[in-house]
């Protein structure tokens, strides 16, 4: 008896399955079409994102962006110096994720596809008068476009400092700005030089891929709230025994007295 012969599968088949697979793991979504800069939907549908906490969704800046903690990190205390930090231990600050709002450049109140790399030019030239001129040490990899999420946005990297253990320390930062609303918020990842590892650069995308306009639904409730305990079901009291009717002659009456002792005789 011969051997059965399996029919080879197409080359094209072949390659769309691995197209198929590279797109699943760059995370694309949604294909080429352009999302406006709100972010391509409301807060509820970003709180689907993966590798963030749905249940930390916060409203900032004036209630124009809704943000969502990564998952398993918690929010660090309160600072003028960004909107909101987050850290992954409470023990220690580093790695950091935080988000800075600012204007956008002039005459980009939304960014997609079509006028991406005009935006990453303008942020180009932001960042260049911010650091005194191009080629200052302080950028370590220039503005690039790149998709996050529903987002076109800016990626960079930078170094800067800031207070570790109370001392200013060298930290490295990766940096992916996006127009929200007509705002530029700026998602940064902080960790000191050479140790900003992936889980941080994660914990960034993910905050910066949920990142949208607040819907209509309520926020979640970042502490849980108990229902109230049931009332419990009052006891009646005893109803008094009805007392017999005494005639008003009788009870004014005074109380007989009682009969006098008799007498011993002599």
């Amino acid at each position: 008896m011969s051997p059965v012969r399996v029919p080879a599968m197409p080359v094209v088949l072949i390659l769309h399955v691995m197209l198929a697979c590279l797109v699943s793991l760059v995370g694309c979504s949604g294909g080429d079409a352009d999302t406006k800069a709100g972010g391509g939907g409301t807060g509820k549908s970003a709180a689907a994102t993966p590798g963030i906490d749905s249940n930390s969704g916060l409203d900032l800046d004036g209630n124009r962006v809704r943000a969502f903690s990564p998952a398993g990190w918690r929010r660090a205390p309160k600072s003028y110096d960004y909107l909101v930090r987050y850290q992954s231990t409470p023990q220690l600050p580093y790695p950091s994720v935080v988000i800075v709002a600012a204007d956008p450049p002039e005459g980009f109140a939304e960014v997609t596809k079509a006028n991406q790399a005009d935006f990453v030019a303008a942020m180009v030239a932001r960042l260049a008068g911010e650091s005194g001129g191009e080629g200052q040490p302080g950028l370590l990899r220039p503005p690039a476009a790149v998709r996050v999420g529903p987002h076109h946005a800016a990626g960079w990297s930078a170094s800067g400092e800031a207070k570790l253990d109370g001392l200013p320390k060298k930290i490295e930062r990766e940096c992916t700005a996006v127009v929200v609303d007509g705002r530029l918020y700026t998602v940064e990842a902080w960790a000191p030089r050479g140790k900003l590892d992936e889980k941080a650069r994660a914990a960034a995308r993910a905050v910066t891929a949920a990142l949208a306009v607040p819907s209509l639904d309520p926020v979640e409730s970042l502490v849980p709230v108990e229902p109230a305990p049931a009332d419990e079901p009052s006891t009646p009291e005893p109803t008094p025994e009805p007392t017999p009717d005494v005639p008003a002659d009788a009870q004014a009456q005074p109380a007989a007295e009682p009969p006098a002792e008799p007498v011993a005789a002599e």
